[in-house]
């Protein structure tokens, strides 16, 4: 077990939040979580990413040309959008009808249209964005040649709104995706030391106090359920539970093989060794989500071992629970009451057997979203930690980052890794969104 060696003193952060430079969120709009106004100068970001620049010459539903540099807003959106707009006009109509609906009806006009108003909001002041382009345009076309100054501020002015108008229409996107109902769950993290004996036991010690770091400073609820640790002091697997604010939605695609190249403290000739530790994240699951019936359910006691004294060798304190339908076991010995280790075997069991349920349901849907960002199932590599040249690089979206010592203190530099991969997942939600609208 993992003691007081796990502990820190935290400050909290503000969440790297806020919109880019020049843009305004409209009223009651939140900033995407991935934006950031600034970036330390010591990180540099590198890879090929979809881009929200370039030329386009689409044309909205209303038939406002779309703003330069708009590459998130397609006809289809812009239509999906034109009919949230109406449907949004019929729900406030059918409340203020004489004779009113009944109050069943009321209630679901009120649910509806609360979630079609914050789209509404930001769809008005995505046009309103494009009436000030259009009488920008205006005024340059009528003050060229005749009022030189008068021309320049209108172009000073529209190279602002061209700038910062695609990251609110991007926003204004995100309203829109399908938001997964596990984002917001607690998570169940595992962590188990891969390849490279000792020192793999070592990185997944590293990787384990990492994300305490970045929990606690994140404002989350750390709680390590079972841990067993190397003669080295290293961890060779170790299982945690994390609560809080979006916990899940900002650490999923944590999971899989993370790679580390550095020199061991026992290697004396100076040689670079490679090793991995794997990760898995694990929604837990609440008991209106899953239920897993007694009679599904095995559960064996048995003597713990290894080191705790007489009392936890001598009696049946270690709880095995296995779930017949899925195969699903969870072994805990952790604490001397059995109660406490059956309570902490399902919680864990819980999680493993509703991500099992959630898996089925993607490869359902095949290899829809597997691209750049990945799977997150736990045999693929995602992030390799280069300590001679101090660096993290992540492989599903090119992002290199020069501040491996802060990342692994679970600063700034791992909520932008985080960020990347959300922004990503968000690009790709919105190209398949496009094309399913179409």
């Amino acid at each position: 077990r993992v003691g007081a060696s796990w502990s820190w003193s935290w400050s909290n952060p503000r969440s790297p939040t806020g919109f880019p430079r020049g843009v305004v969120p409209p009223d009651g709009l939140d900033a995407p979580p991935y934006a950031s106004s600034s970036r330390a100068s010591s990180r540099a970001f590198s890879g090929e990413s979809a881009s929200t620049s370039g030329a386009s010459s689409r044309r909205a539903a209303d038939g406002r040309a779309a703003p330069r540099g708009s590459t998130v807003m397609t006809p289809a959106l812009e239509r999906r959008l034109e009919a949230i707009s109406a449907r949004h006009d019929a729900l406030v109509a059918a409340l203020v009808a004489d004779p009113p609906p009944p109050s069943a009806e009321i209630a679901r006009i009120n649910k509806e249209l609360a979630r079609a108003e914050r789209v509404v909001r930001a769809y008005a002041a995505v046009k309103e964005r494009r009436d000030e382009t259009a009488s920008l345009e205006q005024v340059i076309a009528e003050s060229t040649g005749v009022d030189a100054e008068m021309a320049q501020m209108a172009k000073d002015e529209l190279a602002t709104l061209e700038e910062t108008t695609p990251a609110l229409e991007e926003t204004l996107a995100h309203l829109l995706l399908p938001a997964d109902e596990a984002d917001d769950s607690g998570v169940i993290l595992e962590v188990r030391a891969g390849a490279g004996g000792d020192e793999a036991a070592l990185f997944a010690a590293d990787l384990l106090r990492m994300y305490e770091m970045f929990a606690r400073k994140t404002g989350w609820r750390f709680e390590l359920v079972a841990a067993a640790l190397s003669e080295t002091g290293g961890v060779k697997e170790a299982t945690a539970s994390l609560a809080g604010e979006d916990v899940y939605g900002r650490l999923k695609f944590e999971s899989g093989v993370h790679r580390v190249q550095r020199v061991p403290a026992t290697e004396t000739q100076g040689r670079v060794h490679t090793s991995t530790a794997s990760v898995a994240v694990l929604p837990q699951a609440e008991t209106v989500e899953l239920h897993i019936r007694d009679e599904d359910l095995k559960i064996d006691t048995m003597r713990a071992s290894g080191a705790g004294g007489q009392h936890v060798n001598t009696t049946n304190s270690a709880v095995r629970i296995t779930h017949a339908p899925t195969g699903v076991t969870v072994v805990m010995q952790d604490e001397r009451s059995q109660h406490k280790n059956k309570e902490k075997a399902m919680k864990v069991l819980r999680a493993r057997v509703y991500e099992l349920e959630r898996r089925k349901l993607a490869d359902a849907r095949a290899d829809r979203r597997r691209s750049l960002i990945g799977s997150g199932d736990r045999s693929e590599r995602v992030r390799t930690y280069n300590y001679k040249e101090g660096r993290v690089k992540d492989h599903r979206v090119n992002v290199l980052l020069n501040d491996l010592p802060g990342l692994l203190d679970g600063g700034d530099a791992l909520g932008e890794m985080l960020d990347a991969l959300k922004l990503e997942e968000r690009r790709q939600l919105i190209a398949e969104f496009s094309v399913s609208s179409e």
